[in-house]
């Protein structure tokens, strides 16, 4: 495996971690809001806010880790 596809892994591998990380923190807030029937509460848009915030890290995270994966298969000779 070349030093890039190395690289690339080590990337891909904090990435995966990161969108795992972030997809529990979205969940978090998720559950609440969808246990009690979204009412309106104090809380729900504080909780809607973290919630899109942990979701949209996850997605950013996964992209980041699928682009190295890419970089990796294409360039750096595949792991």
């Amino acid at each position: 495996m070349s030093e890039l596809a190395q690289a690339m892994l080590a990337i891909f591998i904090a990435a995966m971690c990161v969108a795992v990380g972030a997809w529990a923190y979205g969940t978090r807030y998720w559950l609440p809001m969808w246990s009690v029937g979204f009412r309106k509460t104090e809380w729900r848009n504080i909780y809607m806010r973290r919630t899109i915030k942990g979701y949209a890290g996850f997605i950013l995270a996964a992209g980041i880790g699928f682009v190295a994966g890419g970089i990796a298969e294409y360039w750096g000779g595949g792991w």
